[in-house]
Parts: structure tokens; C-alpha cells; sequence
């Protein structure tokens, strides 16, 4: 059981800021959750701490504990409850911590952040990454922008238009997801986003199943999904609905803790730099207008 003595605003004012998820409220995670208090304690790493519920909102319940002196918040959870809080918390002039206690923490594996109690010992090294996040529309998001079966269209800063030809799926990747070889898909820390083209794949095509092999990258700092019916995109866990959204880069936006094996970037063949686009396998560029500015590139290599 958690300590009852961290739970509510009567203590003195610490620095940490403990938000534990409503999933967790399962008794199965008891002896866990005990396992946790205890390792924390013995670390002294005390502070506030509530948890998040269906009525009071997280953003309500995080900047109420800041306001009263708190600059470190910690989630205590997994991937779905860094969804619940990113959303708003770059705004705030805090460093995040993380402590995963279940699947899914594809997350928590990039940043070097073991599950369980072992967590408390990145936790308390504070070994603090500034990070870059990405925005869609009016919500910050710190993995990527899904987008599955489409033929919609991401306009690069107003240059050209790219898009799958034939349908696909187009990622709009901050940190990206967890690759096979456990490192990010994308660099958080450039202050770019890659949008990444993946044409579909035909079953009784020879042609097109070759095509799904091929990626079509290209890297911005703002720009525009644009479709001509309303599409669904799944920011992070969080899914959203509309015939256009805006996307850009705030770099620099977001402290966390990370562990010593943390991998924040992609490893092996370097990100597109080349200053000209092309009409690629499978992907459609529509040009927009002259522009004179560096530094967009487009490449298509294979996966796998």
C-alpha cells in the first residue's frame, strides 16, 4: 500500500511530485507498489503525491502541486500515463521523472528507465536529458503521429507536398518508436520531425510487396497534414479526427531523467540531408513554390 503519509498537502513543501495512475489501483499491484514506497524511502526520495482520477483532470491536479513548490513531477505507471500528462506538461517549468510498473514501456526502454523498483536508482542519479517535442495542432506530443491507410498528404513548410501514392502510412516521429534493436526511430534532440512514407502492401502484388519495404523520410520543422475526407491520427496513445492538422518542433522543450542506457537517437545510417527532392518509389511530391531555404531532405531506404 502506499504510504499514506505522502498523500495530501498538509507536509512540507518538497520537490517531488508523485503521480500514480488509476490502473493502478488494482490490487495486483500491491506488493509492487509497496516494493516501490519502500525503495523510494530508502533512497529519501519523498514528496506530494495523488492520483490521477476521472474527476479531477491530470493537468488540474499536476499544476495545483507545482504552484505549491514542486519542480520534479514523477509518473508512476506506464506509457499510457506519460499520454495522460504530455499533452500540457511541457508548458510547465518542471523536469519529468518516470517510474514504469507495467506494459506498455516501449518509452521507459528508450529512456534506460528499468520497470519496477529498480527505477528508483535512475530516479534518484538524475541524469537529466533536455529534450525536443513535437506539436499537433494545439497538443504536444514526445513519440510520433500515426497515421494508418491513408492518402493524406504532409506539406514540408509550405515547399512541396509528399504523400503515398498508393495509400499507406505516414509517421510524423519526435522520439518515435522503439526499434528492434531497442534505440528511438527518430532523434528527439536535432529539432527536427522525420515524416516517414510507408506504402501499402498488396497481397497478390510481387511489386507492391517490395514497395513495402521501401520508406520514404523526410525531415521539417513545421508543416501541414492535409486530406481531403476526415482522417484519425494517433498522437502518442491519443487519437484525434480532422481533414487538417498543423505539426511542428519545439526544441528543447522537455527535461526528463533518463537512465545511463538510455538511446534517444537512432543507430546505424545517418538522417536525410540532402537539399532536393525527388519523385521516389511509390510516393507522390507535389511541388508548391520556389523557396531558397537548406536543409529538407527526402531519402527512401529499405527497412529491415
Amino acid at each position: 500500500m502506499l504510504g499514506a503519509l505522502r498523500f495530501g498537502f498538509h507536509m512540507r513543501r518538497d520537490t517531488y511530485a508523485f503521480i500514480y495512475d488509476d490502473f493502478l489501483n488494482d490490487r495486483k499491484y500491491e506488493r509492487g507498489l509497496a516494493a516501490l514506497d519502500a525503495r523510494l524511502a530508502s533512497l529519501d526520495l519523498v514528496g506530494r503525491a495523488a492520483r490521477l482520477t476521472l474527476f479531477r483532470s491530470a493537468k488540474e491536479i499536476i499544476e495545483s502541486m507545482v504552484s505549491q513548490g514542486s519542480d520534479t513531477v514523477v509518473l508512476v505507471g506506464n506509457d499510457q500515463t506519460l499520454d495522460k500528462v504530455m499533452w500540457f506538461l511541457p508548458d510547465l517549468d518542471v523536469t519529468l521523472g518516470y517510474l514504469p510498473i507495467d506494459e506498455p514501456s516501449r518509452v521507459a526502454q528508450i529512456l534506460g528507465i528499468p520497470k519496477g523498483e529498480a527505477a528508483c536508482d535512475v530516479l534518484a542519479a538524475r541524469l537529466i536529458e533536455t529534450i525536443d517535442v513535437g506539436r499537433l495542432d494545439e497538443r504536444y506530443f514526445l513519440t510520433e503521429v500515426a497515421l494508418e491507410h491513408t492518402l493524406a498528404a504532409v506539406d514540408v513548410e509550405g515547399r512541396y507536398r509528399i504523400s503515398p501514392s498508393v495509400g499507406g502510412s505516414i509517421f510524423i516521429r519526435n522520439l518515435g518508436s522503439l526499434a528492434e534493436n531497442g534505440a528511438a526511430s527518430a532523434d528527439a534532440k536535432d529539432g527536427y520531425l522525420e515524416v516517414v512514407i510507408r506504402p501499402e502492401e498488396e497481397k497478390n502484388s510481387r511489386l507492391f510487396r517490395r514497395a513495402a519495404a521501401l520508406e520514404t523520410r523526410v525531415m521539417l520543422k513545421t508543416g501541414e497534414i492535409v486530406a481531403s475526407q476526415p482522417i484519425e491520427a494517433r498522437v502518442d496513445n491519443h487519437v484525434m479526427n480532422s481533414m487538417r492538422f498543423k505539426i511542428g518542433i519545439c526544441p528543447r522543450k522537455l527535461k526528463l531523467i533518463t537512465g545511463r542506457r538510455r538511446r534517444l537517437a537512432p543507430e546505424g545510417e545517418g538522417l536525410p540531408n540532402a537539399e532536393k527532392t525527388a519523385n521516389l518509389p511509390f510516393t507522390t511530391v507535389q511541388m508548391q513554390k520556389a523557396s531558397t531555404g537548406g536543409g529538407i531532405g527526402i531519402r527512401t531506404s529499405l527497412r529491415g
